[in-house]
């Protein structure tokens, strides 16, 4: 593969894919690709010059494509996949393709964990564009610092976000491995909690020795994940066990958090952010740790961090209307749900209303209790009818059957269904000073966004 080829994208709406294209595109390579809808990140390749085709048809892999890449989203009966098998041309999946590309960059930092790989990844690209190290940088979320998803850099730094789904981690080259935590996600790939630390094993086995793992001390898996490092380990908590540790934690207005930053246990400086919750001081301490290996001084990282907005989805404030603050979050993982949860009650005062949208039923099934019992700080918790994205209704689970389940623990859930019953019963039921959080990995955040829409509008007309 050299600049010049032709590369078809399978899928290339996606987060990860859609990042590869523009990537190769700017080093020079002829792009195009396909996808089952167009969306907002179709339409920004297409303003790029990237032909896209919607619907996925044989017909579309020719001779003139060179390279085909694909995400394992499509699946492996995807007609184009299959014609460019039997074609037998070049064929990478995504997290493949990222893999070829760390190895050509020389120092691939790639971030992995079931909570908080994104803002860590964000966090960690921040520092190193600050510190003048030119990386390049495939994140799954959107970055205000960047222009999208991704950056192309001229250094030998390539940060990615390493995601675990169906093991595509295990094709990367990192020389530097970052676990931000591990806990039981994808049930449909991971049958037990033990198979997701295995994988991770793995993962974390392929730094080589003169590498690095940088990891958290407190995961209760940590054990067997160092027991798994051939490279150095780097550790970051909240206790004093580890390298990299933050101390005397405290909310500070309006929406931050901040603590004295530990090194080797000498006090090196104050870590201070504009984002909430203890989980951002976490992703933060990895990120420092991270960059330290790679020479950015702790005191200027400290002075980047405080320029850090967050990213999109992440706890991201969309508006105030009426006097109702309307914020959105991707959380959607029982513990994820708790850490937004919690990092709200303790920076609001009001009422905090949870509008959740399940995501996947196999993830609802499988962690049903946890979830029942993951929203006790929220005043109201609204239930969506759950996101099948990949998956079929398999008929024995539902948003209903959870509402019913968390009334055990809650004193106000409230099964709503449909997003535009959801909105409509916001706009009657929230007063002024009320929090109100869009959550979960589907198409929730709609809410808060046609809320705050058709409350200005309200607004407007009296």
């Amino acid at each position: 593969m050299k600049p010049g080829d032709h590369v078809y994208f399978i899928g290339i709406g996606g987060a990860r894919l859609s990042a590869l294209a523009k990537i190769l595109l700017e080093s020079g390579y002829r792009v195009s690709g396909s996808d089952r809808t167009r969306s907002r990140n179709t339409t920004e390749l297409e303003k790029k010059g990237i032909k896209i085709h919607y619907g996925h048809d044989e017909q579309q892999i020719t001779d003139e494509i060179d390279v085909v890449v694909y995400t394992n989203a499509v699946g492996e009966d995807n007609p184009e996949l299959l014609k460019a098998r039997e074609m037998k041309l070049p064929i990478y999946e995504g997290a493949e393709l990222l893999g070829l590309l760390m190895k050509e960059k020389g120092v691939g930092i790639a971030v992995a964990g079931t909570h908080g790989k994104t803002t860590t990844t964000a966090m960690i690209a921040l520092l190193l564009i600050e510190g003048g190290k030119d990386p390049t940088v495939e994140v799954g979320g959107e970055m205000k610092e960047l222009v999208g998803n991704y950056r192309t850099g001229k250094g030998p730094y390539f940060v990615v976000e390493a995601c675990e789904f169906r093991r595509s981690f295990l094709y990367l080259s990192p020389k530097i491995a970052v676990i931000t935590n591990v806990d039981w996600d994808h049930p449909d790939c991971f049958p037990t909690a033990g198979d997701v630390v295995r994988t991770f094993q793995e993962f974390i086995s392929l730094v080589p020795p003169d590498g690095k793992v940088v990891c958290w001390r407190d995961d209760p898996n940590f054990p067997e994940l160092a027991a798994a490092a051939r490279a150095p380990l780097r550790t970051f908590g909240l206790s004093s066990e580890a390298d990299w540790s933050c101390q005397q934690i405290e909310w500070c207005a309006p929406l931050g958090i901040k603590g004295r930053l530990f090194h080797a246990g000498q006090e090196v400086g104050e870590l201070k952010l504009n984002v909430p919750g203890e989980y951002n001081i976490l992703n933060a301490l990895a990120a420092v740790a991270t960059v330290a290996e790679v020479g950015v001084p702790v005191s200027d990282a400290l002075v980047f961090l405080q320029e850090f907005t967050g990213v999109r989805r992440r706890f991201e404030v969309k508006g105030e209307a009426g006097g109702v603050i309307v914020v959105d979050d991707y959380a959607h993982h029982p513990r994820a749900v708790k850490n937004i949860l919690k990092a709200a009650r303790e920076q609001f005062s009001g009422r905090i209303w949870c509008v959740f949208q399940p995501h996947l039923y196999s993830r609802t099934k499988y962690l049903f209790d946890d979830f029942a019992q993951a929203f006790r700080n929220a005043d109201i918790l609204v239930l969506a009818d759950i996101y099948a994205a990949r998956e079929t209704d398999p008929g024995d689970i539902s948003s209903r059957l959870l509402a019913e389940e968390t009334k055990k623990y809650h004193s106000d859930v409230r099964y709503i269904g449909g997003l535009e019953q959801i909105k409509e019963h916001l706009l009657t039921a929230t007063r002024p000073g009320d929090l109100v959080i869009t959550m979960g990995a589907g198409d929730v955040y709609k809410v808060g966004e046609d809320f705050l829409e058709a409350k200005l509008e309200s607004l407007k007309s009296r």
